[in-house]
């Protein structure tokens, strides 16, 4: 995760979510570099789900790890009061059952951020593609989608009651975008 969309979530979280002592997190494709390392998310309960860990050990100190897929989480509904994800849906075939999964776990009132890449026509645009696609079309074993903004807001929160922020973190090479709704 770049810099620059680590403080797109921090600052989103500043402005959006005030956690009590009791309150549970829940990152979904949370990596290494982890979101739930937050400083407002200190005394509260943090999960990170992901399909493996690449160093659970260092994980496991800050977060209890489990080992799953978003699209059925084992979770009781309304579980947790934020969930995040950051560059995981777009690995996600089916990442529409991981967003309705979100919801269905996510507190009445809950936060829910989720970054993902997604496409605009750039003047570099070969053949239809994006400069990052040598990288994750080529590379990564699952890198299936770029997303519309409209398909972020429209699918990611249906059913909730605001899309609260919206933010284009890049545009180029690889356009970015992180938004926030309150369910």
């Amino acid at each position: 995760m770049s810099p620059k969309v680590a403080a797109a979530f921090a600052d989103i979280l500043r402005k959006r979510f005030y956690p009590s002592r009791s309150c549970s997190i829940l990152e979904v494709g949370a990596s290494t570099s982890t979101l739930l390392s937050i400083p407002l998310f200190r005394d509260a309960r943090k999960v990170a789900l992901n399909l493996q860990f690449g160093n659970p050990a260092a994980l496991s100190r800050t977060a209890e790890l489990i080992v799953g897929n978003g699209n059925a989480l084992g979770f009781p509904d309304e579980t947790f009061d934020c969930v995040m994800s950051c560059s995981a849906m777009e690995h996600d075939a089916y990442f529409w059952k991981t967003a309705a999964e979100t919801r269905r776990v996510l507190k009445k009132g809950g936060l829910f951020v989720v970054g993902v890449p997604i496409y605009r026509t750039l003047p570099t645009d070969y053949r239809y593609t994006t400069l990052t696609y040598a990288r994750h079309g080529l590379s990564y074993n699952a890198d299936f989608y770029r997303f519309s903004e409209q398909a972020v807001r429209e699918v990611f929160f249906e059913g909730y009651e605001a899309v609260t922020d919206e933010v284009l973190v890049r545009r180029y090479p690889n356009p970015y975008f992180v938004a926030a709704g309150r369910k």
